[in-house]
Order: C-alpha cells, then sequence, then structure tokens
C-alpha cells in the first residue's frame, strides 16, 4: 500500500474523532445549555441522554483515534449521529424559514458525518491501528 493509502483511513479517523471528542467536551463544560436543549425537544430524562451521549462521543472518539474496534466505534457513532439529527434538527417542524434552514443544513451535515461512519464501518480501520496491529 501507498503512504497515501495508510495515511488516509487514519487522518479520516483522527477528524471524526477530533470533531465528536470536541462535540463531547462541549457537552461536559455546558451541561446545563446541552440539558435544556434536550428538554426543549421533548427528550426526557435529559441527564441520562445527555450522559449516555457523552459517553459515547468521548469514548469512541478515542477508539477511532486509536483504532481500536474501530467497527464497532463508528457504528455507535453512527446511531448516535442519527438518533441526535431526527430529534434535534427538527426542521419539518419549524415554521420560520431561517431557522428550518439552519436546522435542515444541520440535519444534512450530520447525515455526511453519518455517511463517513458508515464507510469505516464498512472499509475498517485502515492499516495504521490497532486492529490491524491485533489482526482483528
Amino acid at each position: 500500500m501507498s503512504f497515501g493509502e495508510n495515511i488516509s483511513p487514519f487522518l479520516g479517523r483522527a477528524l471524526m474523532a477530533l470533531f465528536f471528542g470536541l462535540v463531547g467536551l462541549q457537552q461536559v463544560q455546558n451541561w446545563e445549555g446541552a440539558r435544556l436543549n434536550l428538554l426543549s425537544h421533548g427528550i426526557r430524562p435529559p441527564d441520562a441522554v445527555l450522559a449516555v451521549a457523552v459517553v459515547l462521543e468521548l469514548g469512541c472518539a478515542a477508539a477511532l483515534l486509536l483504532g481500536f474496534r474501530t467497527r464497532l466505534a463508528a457504528l455507535a457513532l453512527f446511531v448516535l449521529t442519527l438518533a441526535a439529527s431526527l430529534a434535534l434538527n427538527d426542521f419539518w417542524k419549524i415554521d420560520d424559514a431561517a431557522e428550518a434552514y439552519v436546522q435542515q443544513q444541520l440535519f444534512l451535515r450530520n447525515l455526511a458525518i453519518a455517511g463517513g461512519l458508515l464507510v469505516i464501518v464498512g472499509m475498517g480501520a485502515g492499516r495504521w491501528s490497532y486492529d490491524t496491529w491485533r489482526d482483528d
């Protein structure tokens, strides 16, 4: 394999890990704001849902970065991303056109992220990963 074929999966995993790690850290730092956001969308119990989301975001981000159980981590983040997008970016319920547009763009961004996660589920971690090192 060429250098590019080796580094691309690693960099892709690292960027995904950065995204989910930062989202998880922001939610921890602004727990009350994240909690209120969940409540405003009718999600209950907000603290339990938020705790599960943060654990998944931070834990799976670390797994993606290391390439450890990469397919499972990507699948968990895929499910989380779809569930969160459907629950929180409900642009189809918004009457204000400008706000609906913003939520639609966020929803579509999340779908693209989910698609990238599915690529990882299907292709695996790549050569530069713990999974490859342990021959998983």
